[in-house]
């Protein structure tokens, strides 16, 4: 059964004898679960299991309707020369495989019922599931969101904290990739980490644009891109651009070990709600963590990190050093609704993103959508579960 994270991350549990048993057995300590540990040298993070062991699912139209979106999307990602270098060769999944998967699982989407599309993923495709963060296949699966915040494309009025462009400075950088910075002189040094990026200058002259609330601020910097709404109605779209590598730090898990905010009560709420009571406290907390991205303005987006869109309640992003992207799969977790309600989930969707905090086999992060209600469905998704990923036989 899954557990909401709350549970999962008890400590200990106290066992307790049956009645009649002269002696008390002692407390069994249980180890936290480790959602981001690497993978063991020469692991894989993929096992193939029996197709016909998978959870049923069912679908409705406008799901039907947005997997089809975003499998156009993979496809032409995967239409792409360069999009074969993308899959790691210790992968037992390729391009062609996927791209001959995707196909099928269109013309399946326009045409077969769901008891029939349910048939065909059992028997007609191979599984292969995330080995998790203890071998048995357990995901966390997070939430994220494209925002929507007010912003101006000058320092002005409460418009004080900005999001930068990509400098010219920059050489590299990626999700995985540590970034380089070119001095005056023409010679590269390690792209300093973001809180001297910031306190000494060096990104001057390259504002994107400001924000009023320097918590939305890093929520732009931590999600990667955005939709600002201008202060003459118009929006724009701040998509990524780069970042400076290295490597993600959580800054609501560097609360919960001060004891700031009980790990049971941990999301994006209350972290909003903290450093809105404590702002004083915000850019000391943003410090432990080194890495920065940089925007652009883009249109059509938001997009993933495939270079093309990404779609609500499909799109979900992994590390693509280690699992395929593009690739349809079955995620089975818990989901809320944004009223606080809580309920099994079971669906297709497709791996088309990735992020600084998805290292790992035992990290997934669900795309939501845009806007206020993808924020309250995002904002409070930590459940465990887990992953499928989807081959034609």
């Amino acid at each position: 059964m899954l557990r909401p994270l709350a549970c999962v991350l008890a400590a200990a549990i106290a066992i307790v004898p049956a009645a009649g048993c002269k002696s008390r057995a002692k407390p069994v300590t249980q180890t936290p679960p480790e959602y981001t540990k690497p993978l063991p040298d020469g692991a894989q993070a993929l096992v193939e299991v029996d197709a016909a062991t998978l959870p049923p699912f069912r679908l409705t139209p406008a799901e039907r309707t947005a997997l089809q979106q975003a499998i156009k999307h993979s496809q032409a990602f995967l239409a792409k020369p360069s999009a074969g270098a993308k899959f790691p060769k210790e992968l037992p999944i390729t391009r062609e495989m996927v791209q001959a998967s995707l196909a099928d699982l269109a013309k399946l989407l326009a045409t077969a019922s769901d008891d029939e599309l349910d048939h065909a993923i059992r028997s007609r495709y191979r599984a292969f599931m995330s080995v998790g963060w203890n071998g048995a296949g357990s995901v966390l699966f997070t939430g994220y969101y494209t925002p929507i915040f007010s912003a101006s494309y000058t320092k002005e009025g409460p418009y004080r904290y900005p999001i930068y462009k990509r400098p010219a400075q920059l050489v590299g950088g990626s999700v995985d990739q540590q970034a380089q910075w070119k001095r005056a002189d023409g010679t590269l040094m390690p792209c300093p980490e973001a809180a001297e990026l910031e306190s000494s200058g060096m990104l001057a002259g390259n504002e994107l644009a400001y924000l009023a609330d320097p918590f939305e601020a890093y929520v732009v910097r931590i999600q990667g891109s955005a939709k600002l709404r201008l202060p003459d109605g118009k929006v724009i779209d701040a998509g990524y651009a780069g970042t400076s590598g290295h490597e993600y730090r959580s800054i609501g898990a560097a609360l919960a070990a001060d004891g700031r905010i009980a790990k049971d009560k941990l999301n994006f709420f209350s972290m909003r709600a903290f450093f809105q009571e404590h702002p004083q406290e915000l850019a000391g907390y943003a410090a432990r963590n080194p890495r920065y991205t940089f925007f652009t303005t883009t249109s059509g987006g938001p997009f993933g990190s495939l270079g093309q869109p990404v779609t609500s309640d499909v799109t979900v992003a992994t590390n693509k050093q280690i699992f395929p992207p593009a690739a349809a799969m079955l995620v089975q977790t818990t989901v809320q609704d944004g009223q606080g309600r809580a309920k099994p989930y079971v669906s297709l969707r497709m791996d088309q993103d990735t992020g600084g905090a998805m290292r790992a086999p035992g990290r997934a992060d669900l795309y939501m959508g845009v806007g206020d209600e993808s924020e309250r469905r995002a904002g409070v998704q930590e459940y465990e579960g887990r992953m499928w990923y989807l081959v034609l036989k």
